[in-house]
């Protein structure tokens, strides 16, 4: 009995030993560790990444394992994952050059240059003669503008092997960021001598090519890279947005074919291609297709809303993003899609206020989430608030264009034009200078009356895009904002093949003829334009302008009228009315005129307002006010009424009303600077300047010509300052 008690006991033991044996965490790590290894050896990375995970489950603290989990997510090109766990390599093992190194290269890919920097530095600590990250300090450095720095890392790490290629391709993109674009050219040569099978050298000197202009050397070295490596996703990439940007869309096509076989990543760039080209069940059936990994077949679903969207179904739109955040509630992406639907919507803006808000809160290092923050607040009129979530989009990510563009329009609708000039530059380097930014930046510049590095920027521009009407547009308006009516003339006149029926166009064209004293070419387009189409209000309103100024007021009259009859929301055809009225002394016989017309069409509004105007220039704003108030009973969007009767509100005091108003007609006449005049005086009585500034600013946008806004603006600009003395 004893003999079978002690085997009975040994027996126990083994069992225990052997079961300790299979739950001790390191056993199972390597055992995990193994499996993998031998599925990376069958290219089995899907598998291999499974069994790294369950290592680094058992054992959290294997930096080995996140290093090699890190090198399979970079393989299977999930960069979110492979940033991740490079980090988690290099912080539990500082030893780790490489895993730091790779770190800093994905954060500068991702502007964030701050971070990249402590991790080159902290790989150069550990190994000062390591080459990769020289280099990577070297790129971080640049990022942040510290180009002298960035050059001599580059220089050491040359020092240390002046035939490793890569050192030449970084130095060269410094060189580039220095405007040494000679030098520049050298570098990236010497690297494409030493690696000539390399794909980074030959995408930088493609870069330097294309910077400079030079479109056929730059799709030389792109085609040479993918030769050299076309399973590389890089020169396919490059590629496709290469034909892109110079207007060659149809070539992009087949790189982006290639890179949505290559990743999911690639689809959902494959989706974007195809939504931006109209193309929408091709780019649905791209994005169907992404089903894995979870993450990419969320951001899929989040582009198929937005394609709903663009083609008028809100509801499906909406219906996704509430599936998305239902199944994951601190989803960012999903919330700031819901946030732009509902932005859409001007009667839903506080509650794409409250979801633009959780996202941002969610995530407070989301520049997306912080540039949406914004665009609500702009949608809100909460200019305040706008102006901190694009500043602090441009903290996150120093290279977000459009928060910079954003930003610099509200800084210039602030009065500080300096400041202004100094984002819209921002915005320039960000965008590559193109037509948005170009066009800000110029519109600064003429606010701060340095006119002749507006022109520089905007004939720049036109060279490199001849083809948007609005570039010389803005050149006209520069030129005759500097005295200079003949070359605004020009300017407008280059804008007409593209832009010829543009009534901002048009205008420009007869102020430049105007000021110019050549009523004969002015009265010349009108009877041309007329001609093609007689009907038109804003081409009548010109005509009167010619007219007017031809002092030919009968004629100039006759039109007007039949403007005001037809078109009662033209506020220019009353304001020009009245001028001519007040000029010739006859307002009793106008008043009579128009008291006719309005007994002859009880419900139309424009000869009842212009009974008001009258009455109002007459001095009778008792009458006038009682008008207006009459129009709005019958009408309460009656757009010029609002306007005007918010003039004599605000008058009296009675602000509030007066603002309610100002903003019906703001809504109503989206594209007149009147009611945008008449909002910032309402803001500026309410104590309320930096409104003030933001509707002064766009009224002046407007009408660059029109003294009245300037002066007001800087009424508003004093009001700025002076509270921000106090």
């Amino acid at each position: 009995m004893k003999v079978r008690v002690r085997a009975l006991l040994i027996l126990c033991a083994v069992t225990t030993l052997l079961a300790g044996c299979h739950t001790d965490p390191k056993v199972r790590a390597d055992k995990a560790v193994a499996r993998g290894d031998e599925y990376v050896a069958q290219q089995k990375l899907a598998e291999a990444v499974i069994e790294y995970r369950n290592a680094v489950q058992a054992q959290p603290a294997r930096a080995d394992v996140h290093y090699k989990l890190a090198q399979l997510y970079m393989r299977q090109g999930d960069i979110p994952k492979a940033y991740a766990a490079y980090v988690q390599a290099a912080d539990l093992d500082l030893s780790n050059v490489d895993a730091q190194v790779q770190a800093s290269r994905l954060l500068i890919q991702a502007g964030q240059f701050d971070d990249a920097k402590r991790r080159a530095e902290q790989a150069v600590a550990v190994d000062p003669k390591n080459i990769p990250a020289r280099i990577a300090l070297g790129n971080a450095l640049a990022g942040l503008h510290e180009s002298g720095r960035a050059l001599r890392e580059m220089e050491q790490a040359l020092a240390l092997d002046p035939k490793h290629a890569p050192t030449y391709a970084a130095l060269g993109a410094i060189q580039m960021e220095r405007g040494a674009a000679d030098a520049a050219k050298a570098s990236f040569e010497q690297a494409v001598k030493l690696d000539p099978s390399g794909v980074d050298p030959r995408l930088a000197l493609a870069n330097l090519y294309w910077a400079n202009k030079d479109a056929a050397g730059a799709e030389r070295e792109l085609k040479k890279a993918l030769a050299a490596a076309p399973s590389n996703p890089l020169p396919h990439r490059a590629l496709a947005l290469f034909y892109v940007t110079e207007g060659r869309v149809r070539e992009a096509e087949p790189h982006f074919k290639t890179l949505a076989a290559m990743s999911a990543d690639g689809a959902l760039a494959l989706g974007d291609y195809y939504t931006g080209l109209g193309r929408f069940d091709d780019a649905r059936q791209a994005l169907d297709g992404v089903t894995q990994p979870v993450e990419a077949q969320r951001q899929a679903q989040i582009r198929v809303a937005a394609i709903e969207q663009m083609q008028g179904r809100r509801d499906r739109a909406m219906a996704i993003a509430d599936k998305l955040i239902k199944d994951v509630p601190q989803d960012v992406d999903a919330r700031l899609l819901r946030a732009r639907l509902l932005l859409s919507d001007p009667k839903r803006l506080d509650e794409a206020w409250t979801e633009a808000q959780a996202a941002a809160k969610a995530d407070a290092a989301s520049a997306s989430a912080q540039y949406t923050l914004g665009l609500v607040a702009l949608a809100r009129r909460d200019t305040t608030a706008a102006t901190a979530a694009f500043e602090r989009t441009l903290a996150i990510n120093p290279r977000a264009g459009a928060a910079a563009l954003q930003l610099a329009g509200l800084r210039l609708a602030s009065g500080d034009t300096k400041a202004a000039v100094s984002v819209a530059q921002d915005a320039v380097r960000a965008r590559g200078g193109d037509t948005e930014s170009t066009l800000m930046l110029a519109r600064t510049l003429r606010a701060t009356g340095d006119y002749d590095r507006a022109r520089r920027e905007l004939t720049t521009r036109i060279a490199a895009d001849s083809r948007d009407p609005r570039l010389a547009v803005e050149l006209g308006w520069t030129e005759l904002a500097s005295g200079r009516a003949a070359a605004a003339r020009a300017a407008f006149e280059r804008s007409l093949p593209e832009g010829g029926g543009d009534p901002e166009v048009r205008k420009g064209l007869v102020a430049a003829d105007i000021a110019a004293r050549d009523l004969p070419r002015a009265r010349a387009r009108v009877t041309t334009w007329l001609a093609e189409k007689p009907d038109d209000a804003a081409t009548q309103v010109l005509a009167a302008r010619v007219d007017f100024a031809a002092r030919d007021t009968g004629k100039a009259e006759q039109r007007l009228l039949d403007v005001v009859r037809t078109h009662p929301e033209r506020l220019d055809a009353y304001e020009l009315l009245a001028s001519m009225y007040l000029q010739q002394g006859n307002r009793a016989a106008a008043l009579e005129k128009y008291r006719a017309l309005a007994a002859r069409a009880p419900n139309a509004t424009g000869p009842a307002t212009a009974v008001a105007m009258l009455l109002e220039a007459s001095g009778d704003r008792a009458a006038a006010r009682t008008e207006y108030q009459a129009i709005l009973g019958k009408q309460p969007r009656a757009a010029v009424a609002a306007n005007n009767l918010a003039w004599i509100l605000t008058e009296d005091g009675q602000h509030d009303d007066a603002l309610r108003l100002a903003q019906v007609a703001v809504d109503e006449l989206r594209k007149r600077p009147e009611p945008l005049d008449t909002l910032g005086v309402i803001y500026l009585r309410k104590n309320q300047p930096l409104d003030a500034l933001a509707a002064f600013s766009k009224a002046v946008d407007l009408a660059p010509d029109r003294s009245l806004y300037r002066e007001h603006l800087q009424q508003a600009q004093a009001a700025v300052k002076s509270t921000e003395g106090r």
